[in-house]
């Protein structure tokens, strides 16, 4: 072959290469766009109101859940479970999510003889992806009782070492990253040298952060290299380091304040599939940069990447050649300081006094709707840790790494080394969303469960032919504990297929239902009725998963024993309270006020007690005579403005006001045919209030009507079947010691305040909690977190002493 042809033919290949991957851009541009509109990812993190549990005491917590690239969840509904380190589920809750948030608790029996459980928190939608990306979280607990020998953990330790970008190559200069820590997880400090296959020393390393840092090593062919170290025994160990590749590219980069530089580098001499690159940038499964890299003359070449448009948050550098492998990936993070919104703590009465009264101030910078929680606990017995985690680092960072990372809160600490010491946490962990070698053969998730829209009955009718079923609607009332009802029809398919969703009740309901046009009942009483709710089936969780969660940060022993000591004597206080109301012959109960009495019969869930006012109507002499419900509430609640022109209306702090008739959704137009006799309660609740969609910026007024037989006579004799609902709310008992001392009762807790539903907006930017401390605390722990309707974030605590 002349050397024209030669040369003829290389150009043609290099032609080639470089048109393939202009096509290769387009079409990684492409399969993100499938991810990102098909297969957008939930992250959730939990507020828990203390670290760690003894026997006995209740778990409070509040999940919230992101979404990315997405104003808010994707999902209604999330499911919490109390797991054993078998994986066995213990308990299991049910909630709805309302702006972002969503609250239970778990009580753990005195007889509990783990150490440890596991709490796993998780959508239906987030089911249909890697089970790993479930939120898992360990949790110490403290038995009653030991029984089992204690016995000091075998520590062993262990050094990785990652090359940037992936792979050491032959005769390129690379930083190599290293993360040292124990087999429960805690980084030692660790220095060493990087030995040849001789035992020729070409550098030493040594930790800068948590057990992390790196050196420099530039790998001659064929040559072995290996780390020597200390552990903190002093016991010597070898590592080797991943071997070089003789052909192929090293990828370095470089955060500056307003650009990220990335250099590609290759050896001298390549095939020419190593000459040609495509390099693709990724935050949320959205592209946000892509450049041809032509490196045919070249060995090296650097390029800068604009950061100051993109988000907050873990971005994926990959670097394909021309047969779309990936050859090279690095994770950086990208900080802008804008990812929260300002909360202000202020400590206002302070009394560290027994049973002393204290309140806290909160405000919100913004005027956005924004959802928070709040604990108050006894620092003593719930102390700071060297590892904390917090809604920024969960949903941040935390819940895109693969890996564990130590002490992940402090990476938003605000500290001047933080920069520094996360690009370390960077370089030490990788990708976790999705693997590149999946999406690029086209093997997309299997969609099983779609987002949940709050609670759906669905199910089946049997023994009808699709003649009998044909434009059949089956209508169905649902009536809750509290006798409250909800009237729905349901279309009903040829299959005799119907469902409901958006439903929204708790504990358990009655649902009475009929076909329609079925006077005589004759063909409801012919056909069977199968009926689902949609919960989700226990996922499994493998062991594998379990086993690899660092137990929870080790606690001092001196606060183990206070908190044991504590927690005994609260137990042994409230088996005494038992005993003593058993032996007692006369009970003097305090008697319950006519408001009390209804809202403890008619009112469920969100819409119990509340912050608002209440009328009932059998002690209000102008109630029977006031022509609607609107005109009976004109004037009565300040800041209310109600009208009564056309259809009326009512609006508080310039919203429009919710209106729910026995607890569901109403038009102002029900509302206004209803006789006040009919009427039971009304409660008015005021802004914004949890329970309404939006925010309920303008409150809400709930109307309860009036229990009777003429309510039973619409669905007596018609057949029911029973439905579950989202789990009973248990409300925090938070003891006001001026209205009700309690001299004989000692006081012990550990957690004094907590409050998972605390709600701002442009109207009510600041709060004051009122709170009693124990008999023993004498310093609070305050932590407050949540998130605003745009999707920023918000962390604040202090310590009160």
């Amino acid at each position: 072959m002349t050397k024209t042809k030669l040369y003829r033919n290389c150009i043609c290949l290099l032609l080639f290469i470089i048109s393939a991957s202009r096509i290769q851009a387009q079409y990684i541009d492409s399969l993100l766009n499938i991810l990102d509109t098909k297969y957008p990812q939930e992250k959730i993190h939990v507020h828990f109101d203390k670290a760690y549990y003894n026997a006995g005491e209740t778990i409070w917590f509040k999940a919230y859940l992101g979404a990315d690239n997405l104003a808010g969840p994707i999902s209604k509904t999330m499911y919490a479970e109390l797991m054993d380190d078998k994986g066995n589920v213990l308990q299991r809750k049910m909630m709805p999510v309302l702006q972002a948030g969503a609250a239970s608790s778990f009580d753990l029996p005195d007889t509990i003889k783990a150490t440890r459980l596991f709490l796993r928190a998780y959508t239906s939608w987030m089911l249909n992806f890697d089970s790993t990306l479930l939120y898992v979280k360990a949790l110490q607990i403290l038995p009653a009782k030991s029984t089992a020998k204690k016995t000091a953990p075998v520590i062993t330790y262990n050094v990785q070492f990652f090359p940037e970008g992936g792979d050491l190559v032959d005769d390129i200069s690379s930083r190599v990253a290293f993360k040292a820590n124990d087999n429960q997880g805690t980084p030692f400090a660790i220095k060493g040298d990087i030995v040849d296959g001789k035992g020729k020393k070409l550098t030493s390393f040594a930790s800068i952060h948590d057990g992390m840092g790196y050196c420099t090593l530039r790998p001659i062919a064929g040559e072995k290299y290996k780390a020597i170290w200390k552990d903190k025994k002093g016991v010597q160990h070898e590592t080797a380091l991943p071997e070089a590749k003789k052909q192929g590219m090293v990828l370095s980069t470089y955060l500056t304040d307003n650009q990220l530089n990335y250099t590609l580098t290759r050896p001298d001499s390549v095939d020419a599939i190593f000459t040609a690159y495509n390099v693709v940038a990724q935050m949320q499964q959205r592209l946000v940069y892509s450049a041809r890299i032509n490196m045919t003359k070249k060995p090296s070449v650097t390029a800068p990447i604009e950061i100051d448009s993109l988000p907050n948050g873990v971005l994926q550098l990959t670097v394909f050649n021309a047969a779309r492998e990936p050859v090279a990936e690095r994770v950086v993070y990208i900080n802008h300081d804008n990812y929260s919104f300002i909360t202000d703590l202020h400590s206002g009465e302070k009394n560290l006094g027994k049973r002393g009264r204290n309140t806290i101030q909160i405000d919100v910078g913004d005027m956005l709707l924004s959802n928070l929680s709040v604990s108050v606990t006894d620092a003593a017995l719930n102390p700071i840790t060297k590892n904390e985690e917090s809604i920024y680092s969960q949903l941040l960072l935390s819940s895109d790494l693969k890996g564990y990372i130590y002490n992940a809160a402090y990476y938003f600490s605000g500290a001047d080394s933080v920069k520094q010491h996360l690009d370390l946490v960077m370089m030490t962990n990788g990708w976790r969303r999705f693997k590149w070698e999946e999406v690029l053969a086209g093997k997309w998730p299997e969609i099983r469960n779609l987002p949940e829209n709050y609670l759906s009955i669905s199910g089946k009718i049997l023994g009808l032919s699709k003649n009998l079923l044909y434009q059949k609607e089956l209508t169905g009332i649902l009536k809750t504990k509290n006798g409250s009802s909800n009237i729905f029809s349901m279309p009903v398919n040829v299959q005799g297929e119907f469902l409901q969703s958006g439903l929204y009740f708790f504990d358990t309901a009655r649902m009475y239902y009929q076909l329609n046009n079925d006077k005589d009942r004759t063909l409801t009483t012919s056909a069977s009725f199968s009926f689902r709710s949609n919960f989700i089936k226990i996922p499994a969780q493998p062991l594998s998963v379990l086993s690899s969660l660092y137990a929870p940060e080790k606690i001092d022993s001196v606060v183990l024993q206070k908190s044991s000591t504590m927690a005994s004597l609260q137990r042994d206080q409230v088996e005494f309270n038992r005993m003593r109301t058993l032996e007692t012959v006369q009970v003097r109960a305090k008697q319950k006020s006519l408001k009390e009495k209804l809202d403890e019969e008619y009112t469920s869930g969100f819409f119990s007690g509340g912050d608002g006012y209440t009328f009932t109507t059998e002690d209000d002499p102008f109630a029977k005579s006031s022509p609607s419900i609107l005109a009976y509430l004109q004037g009565k609640v300040a800041g209310l403005q109600i009208s009564t022109a056309g259809e009326g209306g009512a609006t508080w702090r310039g919203s429009a006001t919710s209106f729910f008739l026995n607890e569901v959704n109403a038009d102002v137009s029900q509302l206004q045919s209803i006789n006040m006799n009919d009427v039971a309660m009304i409660k008015v609740f005021r802004p914004p209030f949890f329970g309404a969609g939006g925010g309920g910026a303008g409150g809400a007024i709930a109307i309860y009507t009036k229990k009777g037989g003429s309510d039973n006579s619409q669905i007596k004799g018609l057949p029911v079947t029973l439905i579950n609902g989202y789990s009973a709310i248990k409300e925090f008992y938070s003891p006001d010691y001026e209205k009700n001392p309690e001299p004989n009762v000692k006081d012990y807790r550990a957690t004094l305040y907590w409050n998972p539903a605390l709600y701002f907006d442009k109207n009510t930017r600041r709060v004051i909690i009122p709170f009693y401390n124990s008999d023993s605390c004498k310093k609070f722990r305050v932590t407050i977190e949540g998130v605003n309707e745009a999707g920023q974030l918000t962390r604040e605590e202090k310590i009160i002493e």
